[in-house]
């Protein structure tokens, strides 16, 4: 018998491959996420408690500025009504002051001394009329008593423009 030639089949045989477990990648993947989640959760909220003790501090910054705006508001209106009262009591001080009393105790006191001047000039005059060689004494003393009746004129409109800002009615 003659032979036959071996032919060799060659049969694959699938080895049995262990099952690649996916457990493990999962497992992993599922550690990280959960660990940049958590630490991005951490940071955010730690972000947002700076910014909300920022946002605090500032808050209570322009509460402190309000209310030292609001106190010297309030103290600036104290010290306005304090000086209105004073203005008012200054106001009445001076109408009932003894200014305007002394302004017509001066103005009599000019006039009395223009009407006294006047009786000096006419009684220098006639006693120069009744003396002989007196007319160049009586008329350097008249000159004088013009000089004099003309200053206290001058004076009495003054005091009378400061009375009533109106002058005297006799120098016009």
């Amino acid at each position: 018998m003659p032979q036959k030639p071996i032919v060799e089949k060659k049969v694959e045989v699938e080895e049995p491959t262990p099952k690649k477990s996916k457990m493990p990648i999962v497992a992993f993947l599922s550690c990280f996420l959960l660990s940049v989640c958590a630490s991005s959760g951490v940071t955010y909220f730690l972000l947002q408690s700076q910014e909300g003790i920022e946002t605090v501090t500032k808050l209570s910054t322009h509460e402190e500025q309000l209310l030292n705006i609001q106190k010297t508001l309030s103290q600036q209106d104290m010290d306005i009504k304090a000086i209105k009262e004073q203005n008012e009591t200054l106001k009445l001080y001076l109408r009932h002051s003894s200014a305007t009393a002394l302004k017509n105790i001066l103005i009599n006191q000019e006039q009395n001394i223009q009407a006294y001047l006047k009786v000096m000039k006419s009684a220098m005059s006639d006693l120069s009329a009744l003396s002989p060689r007196t007319t160049d004494w009586n008329d350097e003393y008249q000159y004088q008593l013009d000089l004099a009746l003309k200053g206290s004129i001058k004076r009495e409109d003054l005091l009378k423009l400061l009375k009533t800002g109106e002058p005297n009615e006799k120098s016009q």
